[in-house]
């Protein structure tokens, strides 16, 4: 397969933006979005994962019912946190290990692993308006899945990204890490790629009180060693795809003091404590306010906020129950 340049990954998305921009609701907030590109990923990840974040990340501020709905009018799911499609075929060993969503039109992305055998993360993108076939890769670097054309890409070096609509709807972007023969077995995961639109992104966090210039912006539920846990995300009101302010979690493990002096502090009426802003061995970390909730579950709020600001955020949380059925399980 040819390697696509950094350089000629950028002009092929740039154009296929063009593209799309004709038809989508304002063409220059997406051409724009694409020149704020963020995140810490490696450059060439990013340059790919544009061509499905890019185009839609024009991010409104929705009201929150389940999680948050779109307009009645719009022909994706009314509630952003059902994940519309999954594959119907993995290699033998994969298990889902992660799903995640934002409001409508940012992406929604969920993951399979099966340890050194490798890992799939797949992310669906609704489209502004009905999609037409990507024809925007020489040849070498064009896949065909049902007839509709996608880009297949190298991604640093290990690992594969193929990017194609199965429907004028969504945008699916799959990447396949460590894989023997990912181009062949990606092919075959596209090929058989099903509509899901059952299947939810259900944690056990729920905002309560937020300052009045944040809002919810993303939900996660994932495994860690010591079970599932969920993530909440803020951002600025009316930036959902923007990098988040404030996060929420809900874990099993106890989270990492990294080398600062905890101070006590009471949350949600029981002894938690407080950590300042830090440089440690993980890196940058925001204050935090952390407690141990019943049984082995641990609260903790941080961001780019103060202590009283992630206290009371902490003491707003709401419990909720979450759904971790699906965890170790693969496609059904």
């Amino acid at each position: 397969m040819t390697r696509l340049s950094e350089e000629n990954a950028e002009n092929l998305i740039r154009e296929s933006l063009e593209h799309l921009a004709t038809r989508a609701p304002d063409g220059a907030e997406i051409r724009e979005a694409l020149d704020q590109r963020r995140r810490s990923r490696p450059t060439m990840a990013l340059a790919l994962v544009a061509a499905a974040v890019a185009i839609i990340a024009l991010g409104v501020p929705l009201g929150m019912r389940a999680f948050t709905a779109v307009p009645p009018a719009s022909r994706v799911n009314a509630d952003w946190a059902v994940l519309p499609y999954k594959p119907g075929w993995l290699p033998d060993g994969f298990k889902e290990n992660r799903r995640a969503a934002k409001p409508y039109p940012a992406p929604q992305t969920r993951s399979w692993s099966a340890g050194e055998l490798g890992h799939v993360e797949l992310t669906s993108t609704p489209l502004a308006k009905g999609a037409e076939p990507w024809k925007i890769a020489p040849a070498p670097n064009q896949i065909i899945v049902h007839g509709r054309v996608g880009m297949v890409s190298e991604v640093h070096g290990d690992a594969m990204m193929l990017t194609w609509s199965p429907d004028d709807v969504y945008l699916l972007s799959m990447t396949l890490y460590f894989m023997k023969d990912p181009r062949g077995i990606g092919q075959r995961i596209a090929d058989e790629m099903v509509k899901d639109d059952r299947a939810r992104v259900s944690g056990e966090l729920r905002f309560g009180r937020l300052p009045d210039d944040l809002e919810l912006s993303g939900v996660s539920t994932f495994l860690t060693t010591g079970g599932g846990a969920t993530d909440l995300e803020a951002t600025r009101a009316g930036q959902p795809t923007a990098a988040a302010v404030v996060t929420a979690s809900l874990r099993r493990d106890r989270p990492e003091v990294d080398g600062a002096e905890p101070v006590p502090l009471k949350v949600r009426g029981a002894d938690g404590y407080y950590l300042p802003k830090r440089d440690g061995r993980l890196g940058p970390q925001d204050e935090t306010v952390a407690v141990r909730l019943t049984g082995d579950q641990w609260l903790i709020v941080s961001g780019k906020r103060d202590k009283a600001t992630l206290l009371d955020i902490a003491d707003g949380v709401q419990l909720i129950p979450g759904d971790y059925s699906w965890f170790g399980k693969p496609p059904e």
